[in-house]
């Protein structure tokens, strides 16, 4: 008699490298001779970005760039200046094994920076930043799905899974002009810009997925007001739109998209009366988008022949489901205090996130999300001079997934949507953001299952005694395949015999067990 197998293949993410890669920044600069002297450094940020990266074989390489932008004034001015400098670093990374597409996860961040004037016209930085590095790759896995032939009796057990995934990644740049108008004075010079993208749209079309929203850009510039020097703060919108070329993509499959600010960069034009009030904004944008189409598959957890002797090999599989995407608020406070004085007005208050970690409690069925809110506000003092508060709080969030497995993967981002002040003294600011985070959860379920099947046709099972019915006394709870296991009969002749409607017994008592051939 024949006996076959059939198999299918299933796929789930393995996390092949997870780990933090450094890099220094250092940088010996000369004033160019259009800035004026340095008396007073108010303040140094390093802001890394991920340029571009790749993978080949079991390499991956990418391109750092890290702006550094550095806060003073001249002696007896209240000007705010602002010197900036870009350095590219090109980084190889060794994974440790061969991957074919795999999905990689870069967050750069900075771990520190010391800025020093080493004279009027000369400054000396030395800083650190590094960058959280995770690859993850599809292990596939040959599943036994079905057999047949030769009396065998398979266990099957259905699992949700995500089949005929399908990855794009793309890095695009949008270009918006922005004219200032009469409203906001002319700008000097930009002292810091950002971009968030609070919330976007996506649409599944025939092989693609268009994205489509809007990033909100913060700008600070420094400026002439009432024929004194001040900074001017703004906020504007940009708008974007771009269609993903997923082949194979339709309405039957689920997606979910992610957009990602890498860098802002200002340039400040002259209008045609030779006034700096056109803004050229240049946004670049990393979007991710993944989908894939659920289905259940039936898997072999155990097996045994009726009539032939029966070996099983097991083995554990992962399965994974469609990822979860979640989005969630979260209310950070807090307040600085200026110690040598009064403020007389606050320019700009910004909000950062740092050290974001994330854990997965599968005890719990929760996901806890960790770091810290670092506050800046730039202000002017009672007696004129610019200067930086400064204050970092760590924050918790908590976000309720409900049953998960420990196997699972989640990746967590978390940026300020918004940041507001109210100065409560002439000395204190309260402080509040809205923090937008963000997760995408991959439920990955560890089975143990049925690898490898054989059956000896060349004798059959021995059986205690000729008979066709047996009496059994079962346990409450007890499997009927168990049952049928251990007597070499099948479950749906147990079931028939006894009518039983369920594969599990709900009491205790007596059943009868027909033997087959």
């Amino acid at each position: 008699m024949d006996f076959k197998v059939n198999r299918e293949i299933l796929a789930a993410n393995e996390v092949i490298f997870d780990s933090v890669q450094e890099q220094s920044v250092e940088l010996d600069c000369i004033l160019p001779d259009y800035y004026p002297d340095i008396f007073r450094l108010i303040k140094c940020r390093l802001e890394p970005m991920i340029v571009s990266c790749s993978v080949s074989g079991d390499k991956l390489c990418y391109d750092l760039a890290v702006c550094i932008k550095i806060l003073y004034c001249s002696e007896g001015s209240s000007a705010v200046n602002c010197v900036e400098q870009k350095m590219n670093y090109s980084k190889t990374v060794d994974l440790g094994k061969t991957v074919e597409n795999p999905e990689i996860v870069l967050r750069p961040k900075t771990d520190y920076v010391n800025c020093r004037a080493v004279n009027q016209r000369r400054l000396d930085l030395r800083g650190a930043v590094s960058v959280k590095i995770r690859a993850c790759h599809e292990q596939k896995q040959n599943i036994i799905c079905d057999a047949y032939g030769m009396n065998v009796q398979l266990k099957k057990t259905p699992f949700e899974h995500a089949s005929k995934k399908i990855f794009a990644e793309k890095r695009i740049t949008v270009t918006e002009e922005i004219d200032l108008g009469y409203s906001k004075p002319e700008v000097i010079s930009i002292i810091r810009s950002d971009a968030v993208i609070p919330s976007f749209d996506k649409k599944i079309i025939a092989n693609k997925v268009m994205v489509k929203g809007e990033a909100q850009v913060n700008l600070l510039y420094s400026c002439q007001k009432d024929g004194a020097d001040s900074l001017e703060a703004m906020q504007f919108t940009v708008p974007f739109s771009q269609i993903m070329d997923m082949n194979g993509i339709d309405d039957r499959f689920e997606s979910i998209a992610d957009v990602t600010p890498i860098s802002c960069e200002i340039i400040p034009k002259a209008n045609a009366d030779g006034e700096n009030k056109l803004l050229e904004c240049e946004l670049m944008l990393l979007i991710n988008c993944i989908a894939a189409r659920n289905a259940i598959a039936d898997i072999v957890t155990d097996a045994y022949s009726t009539t032939y002797p029966c070996e099983c090999e097991f083995s554990n599989a992962r399965i994974e489901k469609f990822p979860r995407q979640f989005c969630e608020s979260h209310l950070s406070r807090a307040s600085v205090e200026y110690k040598d004085g009064n403020i007389e007005r606050i320019y700009d208050v910004w909000s950062k996130i740092n050290n974001i970690i994330s854990r997965i409690l599968s005890d719990k069925g929760q996901i806890e999300i960790m770091g810290s809110v670092l506050y800046l506000v730039l202000a002017k003092n009672d007696q004129g001079v610019p200067v930086m508060l400064e204050s970092e709080i760590p924050f918790e969030h908590v976000i309720d997934v409900g049953r998960v497995s420990p196997y699972s993967i989640f990746d967590a981002k978390a940026a300020v949507v918004s940041c507001s002040y109210n100065l409560v003294s002439t000395n204190v600011v309260e402080l509040k953001s809205e923090i937008k985070i963000t997760g995408m959860l991959r439920e990955i379920t560890e089975a143990k299952i049925v690898s490898e099947i054989s059956v000896d046709g060349t004798k059959s099972k021995a059986r205690e005694g000729d008979y066709a019915l047996k009496l059994y006394f079962a346990d409450e709870g007890e499997e009927v395949w168990d049952i049928a296991k251990k007597y070499s009969t099948s479950v749906n002749a147990i079931m028939e015999e006894n009518e039983l409607e369920s594969e599990v017994l709900s009491q205790h008592g007596m059943i009868l067990i027909p033997i087959v051939d």
